[in-house]
């Protein structure tokens, strides 16, 4: 069965009031169904200057480039399934926006967004001796610090290879990895010991190469714990091994996040990771890499109507490319804050060698017609470890103005504009210092 046939058969309904959808008769049939979705469109501008350097960055020679504009989005349906016996499953059908360091938009000719299988897994609750959780498929795998937070080192189905970033040939070409995304396929186990404790272990291939060898294979293991009422931490290991004489990168993390004062009113959180292991085999290339994302959050403004933050991200890079030391840190991140540094569909996705001081403003909600409007504002200054292709370490400051209107529950349209100023890297790959980028976004979920 096609997928295109099999999403239109999930949107298929009974033409019938109450109940409109139903289970079978059977004794294998499922007892509940339940099909949600989410239809994320948006219009997007962004000047010739981001597609030159976005070349310019993963090995593309040069060419003249016109600034773009376009309509593209994603489009998802999930049906969840429950049988008998404490047995789930998922199946989650989405388009990709973005693929091989390639844009997606709608409207090409021919159309250039099809239908891919975003999960599709089956979970067995108390298997064997309870609070043990399996989950078989293909499936995401998120880790956040704090649960407003986007994924500073783990979204694996939003994210490129972990390897992309290298280059054992040291030619100095590489400093940030083509804009993908990936179909992790395995299998995990949740455990809860404790109520104030889950542990998580899993082994998922996130790249099929063919032989067993040649496959991105990811191992790890994360243990989450309440700390008092108003503190949380974490501990991850995973080790992650590649195709082509990649032989294998382990990286251990720790993050805590709590509040302070009586209110709660001030956050504060850090998460740090260090990785090593061998890159390549015969000659050697040793894995010595680093990274920390900390700061505090601040909520006691105007009876909470506006919150600061102030952050310090760090990612190392590799400082001498072709010797026996990388120190280049990989991840599979999925941070997006500023379209134009972070953005994976819109932007250049630096995630490595890559240092961000920013501060967050944020204010609202507002009522605007009875509905809530929210507004921040980013401005992150970057700056790189080791010079991006031997031209400088200044990236220069961004700064995004965003606009949400919640118009109910299910709806809201948004609106950001990101400047990229005083760019010296990028002044002297294209001639431009400066760059802009502009969203406009409708987000349904239901």
């Amino acid at each position: 069965m096609s997928v295109t046939l099999l999403a239109a058969l999930l949107l298929a309904q009974p033409q019938q009031q109450d109940p409109s959808v139903t289970t079978g008769s059977d004794r294998g049939s499922a007892v509940r169904l339940q099909v949600t979705g989410h239809l994320d469109l948006h219009y997007m501008y962004r000047s010739a200057a981001i597609d030159q350097l976005g070349g310019l960055l993963n090995g593309i020679p040069p060419a003249p480039a016109d600034s773009q504009n376009f309509w593209a989005g994603r489009m998802s349906l999930r049906t969840d399934i429950e049988v008998k016996d404490f047995v789930t499953g998922v199946l989650e059908l989405e388009n990709r926006s973005f693929e091989q360091g390639m844009n997606k938009p709608f409207g090409a000719v021919p159309p250039d967004s099809p239908i891919q299988i975003k999960q599709g897994y089956i979970e067995v609750g108390e298997f064997l001796v309870s609070g043990l959780n399996v989950r078989i498929g293909v499936q995401n795998v998120v880790f956040r610090n704090r649960p407003q937070d986007e994924a500073f080192f783990m979204d694996l189905s939003e994210s490129e290879g972990f390897f992309k970033g290298f280059n054992p040939a040291g030619n100095d070409i590489v400093n940030t990895v083509d804009r993908e995304i990936s179909q992790p396929v395995g299998i995990r186990f949740f455990y809860a010991p404790f109520e104030i404790v889950t542990l998580q272990a899993f082994w998922l291939v996130v790249g099929e190469h063919g032989g067993t060898s040649e496959d991105e294979s990811l191992y790890g293991f994360v243990a989450n714990s309440l700390l008092g009422e108003h503190w949380s931490a974490w501990l991850l290991f995973t080790f992650v091994t590649g195709p082509d004489q990649l032989d294998g990168v382990g990286t251990l993390g720790a993050g805590i996040d709590g509040y302070l004062l009586d209110d709660r009113s001030l956050e504060v959180f850090a998460e740090g990771y260090l990785q090593g292991g061998t890159l390549v085999e015969r000659p050697d290339v040793r894995k010595r890499a680093y990274a920390v994302n900390l700061g505090a959050r601040y909520l006691g403004f105007f009876d909470r109507k506006v919150w600061i933050e102030a952050a310090l991200s760090h990612r190392s890079g590799d400082r001498r490319a072709g010797d026996d030391h990388d120190q280049a840190f990989q991840s599979y991140e999925n941070v997006n804050r500023f379209l134009i540094m972070d953005s994976s569909e819109f932007g250049l996705d630096v995630d490595t060698n890559i240092t961000c001081a920013r501060i967050t403003i944020g204010a609202g909600p507002f009522k605007v017609d009875g509905r809530p409007l929210k507004i921040q504002l980013d401005v992150g200054r970057f700056g790189a470890v080791a010079p991006v292709l031997s031209a400088s370490r200044r990236w220069g400051v961004e700064t995004d103005l965003g606009l949400t209107w919640n118009y109910n529950e299910s709806f809201n349209l948004t609106s950001r504009l990101a400047w990229l100023a005083d760019s010296e890297v990028m002044d002297r790959l294209t001639g431009e210092r400066q760059a802009w980028i502009y969203v406009f976004g409708a987000d349904l979920r239901f």
